[in-house]
């Protein structure tokens, strides 16, 4: 019987992956990356609040689940929103840094930020799946 946290999980990681195709658009648009990345700039708060409220339905328990011996816990879920707000902030970066392009400082700022986006999202969709998705199916 799947796990009953496992929709909004499942609702993260559908946001988190729908995210990932957006950014290579967005870097291509330069100058309009704020408007070009504001779709998964909106995704990636999705995941956020989903996984936080897997996060606070486990911290109703006490004391709060850890995995392991738990299939998942909070070092999980901790865990994977630590990296949506490393993603959240990078994007504010970009955003902040595009407007000023070619300017070198923003180019680092903008190359820099996108860099840890591009490389953090596989990590994040890969995590939902391993540490929250497949725990709840068995």
């Amino acid at each position: 019987m799947p796990g009953k946290l496992l929709p909004p999980a499942i609702k993260a990681k559908v946001s988190v992956d729908s995210a990932i195709p957006i950014l290579p658009v967005a870097v291509a648009a330069v100058n309009g990356y704020p408007a070009a990345i504001a779709p998964a700039t909106t995704l990636i708060s999705s995941a956020i609040t989903d996984i936080g409220f897997i996060q606070t339905q486990l911290m109703i328990n006490v004391p709060p689940p850890i995995a392991p011996p738990a299939k998942f816990g909070v070092n999980t879920t901790g865990a994977i929103l630590t990296q949506l707000t490393t993603i959240a902030t990078a994007i504010t970066a970009a955003v902040t840094a595009a407007p000023l392009l070619p300017e070198p400082a923003s180019t680092t700022i903008f190359t820099t930020a996108n860099t840890t986006i591009g490389t953090t999202l596989p990590l994040v969709s890969t995590a939902i799946t391993v540490g929250l998705i497949v725990p709840q199916q068995i």
